[in-house]
């Protein structure tokens, strides 16, 4: 008959075995898929996927017992929950334990940040390209923004302080101004902010409501915290939404995916509010001051018409004036000449007359006939030719001294 074990003689050689091969803490990659707490210790499932699936290539458990919880939180402050949060890639420093009752187990005693940094930034990297190559990042940023934004559908938690902020700022704003901005419920860290951003940008642009554009805020956090939105499909919803989006999700240096592919990407909730008010201000202030050059020129237009005015009139009157006194040096001109004409007239009639009345005299039938000259009359009428003188008819000689009928 074969030799056979019992199980825990089994169990007992497999734990001298692994307690002689690793006696020494040794560096593990794997990936967090279930983490949970328990009495101040946290329990973990670890896998390992095959290369660009999601096949479990290798699983297994491990737990960080209260003393090492106590000094990776003093270690890693708050990137501590979100490098033991589920889908995280992490490097572990872990003690293989194995438990003839409870099998095997890995302790972890240490945590590396850097590598679920640099797991991340990998990550973003290549969402980044791929969204690059698919001309995705700049596509929202081409969006008509409207000038004035009075609603806006807000993506975030009604519990995240970074809304509240949001929502302060928006309703408290010094210009009076109204602004509609309609909560979309979502999950703003953890496994379902993929699924519940997506899900949003489906309903806004479903639900036949106006917006003028969509806003993603959420409270500050590590870079850790903020991994959530460095996701492919999230980019890839804010890039076709037809709506310009503003991102403010509380970061001050990094930027996430939906900070490359929104068209405008603000540090804080606040700020986003205080570009809304900002840019309502701008047009407000556009508009008063379209306003004001309007009247400006009107009113310069006005000085201009009444200047015009002005000069016309005065024209108007020295040209009347000119013409006046054109017309009355004409008209004196005219009444001189007149005057002088009239004179040389009478002075030529005068003389006129002088030669005519000399000429009478010399004509004059008195002064004829005492040169011994005589008139020959017939029946009244003075006879000028011989062969007007009736010879049967009694003849009137008229001579200077009287006159005799024959």
């Amino acid at each position: 008959m074969a030799t056979n074990y019992s199980l825990y003689e089994l169990n007992e050689y497999i734990k001298r075995v692994m307690a002689l091969n690793f006696q020494e803490a040794i560096w593990v990659r794997c990936e967090v898929s279930q983490a949970s707490h328990s009495r101040g210790s946290v329990y973990l499932n670890i896998v390992e996927l095959e290369e660009g699936t999601e096949e479990i290539k290798a699983q297994a458990s491990a737990v960080i017992w209260p003393r090492s919880y106590i000094f990776l939180q003093n270690k890693l402050k708050e990137l501590l929950p979100y490098i033991l949060e589920a889908g995280s890639e992490v490097l572990i420093k872990v003690k293989v334990d194995f438990n003839e009752r409870y099998g095997f187990k890995l302790v972890i005693e240490d945590i590396d940040p850097t590598y679920t940094l640099g797991q991340a930034e990998m990550a973003r990297q290549r969402i980044i390209e791929r969204l690059k190559k698919e001309r995705l990042l700049e596509l929202n940023g081409q969006r008509n923004m409207s000038p004035v934004l009075q609603s806006v559908a807000v993506i975030s938690s009604e519990t995240a302080a970074g809304y509240a902020d949001f929502m302060a700022q928006l309703e408290n704003n010094i210009y009076g101004y109204e602004i509609h901005a309609e909560l979309f419920q979502v999950a703003v860290q953890g496994r379902n902010v993929e699924s519940d951003v997506v899900e949003a940008f489906s309903e806004i642009q479903a639900n036949g409501k106006h917006y003028d554009a969509v806003t993603i805020v959420r409270g500050g956090g590590s870079k850790l915290d903020l991994a959530g939105f460095d996701n492919y499909n999230i980019g890839h919803a804010i890039a076709m939404c037809r709506l310009p989006v503003i991102i403010g999700i509380g970061h001050e240096i990094d930027s996430t995916v939906t900070d490359l592919v929104a068209q405008v990407s603000l540090k804080t909730p606040t700020a986003v509010a205080g570009y809304i008010i900002d840019r309502n201000m701008k047009y407000e202030t556009d508009i008063l001051g379209l306003g004001f050059e309007i009247q400006e020129n009107c009113q310069e237009t006005v000085r201009e018409r009444r200047a015009e005015v002005e000069h016309i009139d005065y024209m108007i009157k020295q040209s009347a004036l000119n013409r006046l006194q054109t017309e009355k040096y004409d008209m004196n001109h005219l009444f001189n000449s007149l005057k002088l004409s009239a004179k040389n007239i009478i002075q030529h009639n005068l003389q006129y007359l002088d030669n005519t009345e000399s000429l009478i005299g010399i004509v004059d039938p008195i002064k004829t006939l005492k040169r011994g000259f005589s008139i020959i009359k017939q029946d009244g009428v003075v006879i000028g030719s011989v062969k007007d003188l009736d010879t049967k008819k009694e003849i009137e000689i008229v001579m200077k001294d009287g006159s005799k009928n024959i």
